[in-house]
């Protein structure tokens, strides 16, 4: 896998992949871009429930909830989400 593509996957996992089980299979990915990858899908997976929950998402066509399976996946790779680094108080997306 090209430098190019890993990088793709590490700013835009949604793009790139379909489900976040395909982080943890990948190969050609360090721990490190995994992480990284994870940690997009996350807060990709927040941001849709924020909009849903504002009705800023249609009930056709969105997709079914991802945290739980970025949950899992993050779990596996034994990602602690605790020993993330807080940048400030918590928000509505829970980041």
């Amino acid at each position: 896998m090209s430098n190019a593509k890993k990088k793709d996957i590490a700013d835009n996992p949604g793009k790139e992949i379909s489900s976040p089980s395909e982080v943890v299979k990948a190969p050609d990915l360090s721990a490190k871009e995994k992480a990284a990858a994870l940690e997009e899908l996350e807060l990709d997976a927040r941001l849709m429930q924020v909009a849903t929950e504002e009705g800023m998402a249609s009930a056709e066509g969105t997709e079914p909830d991802k945290l739980t399976e970025v949950k899992k996946a993050q779990h596996k790779l034994g990602i602690d989400a605790a020993k993330k680094k807080d940048d400030g108080g918590p928000n509505k997306a829970g980041m």
